[in-house]
């Protein structure tokens, strides 16, 4: 084979081809080492070299057509004359101890932007996952370990699950431009140090931050931007009273004695947190309104539910701190246990809920990013 057009497709220099030998369905291209210009050990760079034997090693090249192709090296041994120590010929075309040339690496990179998962790569090159999966995560450590801090105004910070909920990592987006800028082991206060101490040794200014009710992100926040304006997330809040919703629910079908009542209850949570009852069918809208008409507790629960988004469609911040205080108000005199906690919760951090006005950030943006990253988990 030519050695310029080996050059151009394998990416191949300083060896030359010998053969090719067709086995187990894959194809062998036999090369040597034949270096143009001198050798010399690179540590002393002495030339003063002696031949000490040869070895031989196998590199994952692109494949010829669908037909898998390995490069079959005849690597040459050396020995310093200067520090004795013994050393074998150079492979240009790999990346350190890697076992595949670069150009393959570069194949498998260009195939997982195309959009296809790892799982399907490995298949479709008849490699093992993990050879894709770390080529790949060493090009992510290379390019975006440390993504640049500078100039970042607008963050969000949220959790996601790993594992099935067991192992959760902390992510921080910038709102402005929907990068990730940091990622954490753990949603833990101590998560988000090393971000922090970033963001002061570059003496990056936040000026607003978007979050959930995590005692541990508040705490974190307000420790280490304490001039930043910090936004509660409406998602989150919603999902904090639909909580309540449930809690409710199930207290009162433990409550209930009567059996025709906690058959109504049973298997109706779903119905009970749709925020569409219009768009329900009728036989959905009839279960409702049977809910709702047999059980007072869970009307009120039901009612206070809906309304809660009351707080995001005001005109004006004034207006919405106004629909707050009465949406609270109301949950205290309900009597509801989990709804009196979410309203003591609300009022808490009522200015943090009402700052959505003044910058319309939510976590929407994070939220859509920890949806990908979970969907990558699910198919790769």
């Amino acid at each position: 084979m030519n050695a310029s057009l080996l050059n151009h497709l394998q990416g191949v220099k300083d060896y030359t081809f010998s053969g090719s030998v067709y086995k187990d369905k894959r194809l062998f291209l036999n090369l040597y080492y034949n270096p143009k210009g001198f050798c010399h050990y690179p540590n002393c760079r002495s030339r003063k070299l002696i031949k000490y034997g040869k070895v031989h090693r196998d590199i994952r090249a692109l494949p010829v057509g669908s037909t898998p192709t390995i490069l079959h090296l005849t690597l040459q041994r050396y020995q310093c004359k200067k520090c004795h120590h013994i050393f074998q010929s150079r492979i240009p075309f790999t990346n350190g101890e890697a076992s595949h040339t670069k150009k393959f690496q570069a194949y498998i990179l260009d195939l997982l932007r195309l959009g296809l998962t790892i799982s399907a790569v490995a298949r479709h090159l008849r490699v093992n996952w993990h050879v894709v999966k770390d080529i790949h995560k060493a090009h992510l450590y290379k390019h975006y370990r440390n993504p640049n801090l500078k100039g970042l105004r607008y963050i969000g910070i949220d959790e996601f699950a790993v594992h099935k909920g067991q192992i959760y990592e902390t992510i921080v987006v910038d709102h402005e431009t929907g990068r990730i800028v940091y990622v954490g082991n753990g949603r833990s206060k101590e998560t988000l140090a090393k971000f922090w101490r970033g963001v002061k040794r570059l003496k990056v200014k936040i000026e607003v931050v978007s979050s959930d009710l995590s005692a541990a992100f508040i705490s974190s926040i307000g420790q280490n931007a304490p001039d930043a304006i910090h936004v509660y997330d409406k998602l989150h809040i919603v999902q904090l009273v639909a909580q309540a919703m449930d809690k409710t629910r199930r207290s009162v079908y433990k409550q209930t004695t009567d059996m025709e009542q906690r058959k109504v209850i049973k298997g109706n949570r779903w119905i009970l947190l749709r925020k569409d009852p219009e768009k329900s069918d009728k036989k959905y809208k009839k279960r409702l309104d049977n809910i709702l008409e047999t059980n007072k507790p869970l009307a009120t629960a039901y009612y206070l539910y809906e309304d809660i988004d009351q707080i995001w469609m005001q005109k004006n911040k004034e207006e919405a701190l106004g629909q707050l205080e009465y949406w609270c108000r109301q949950a205290q005199e309900s009597k509801l246990y989990y709804f009196k906690k979410v309203a003591a919760s609300l009022m808490a951090r009522r200015t943090g809920i009402s700052a959505w006005y003044d910058y319309k950030i939510s976590n929407a943006r994070v939220e859509g990013i920890n949806n990908k990253i979970k969907m990558i988990i699910a198919v790769r």
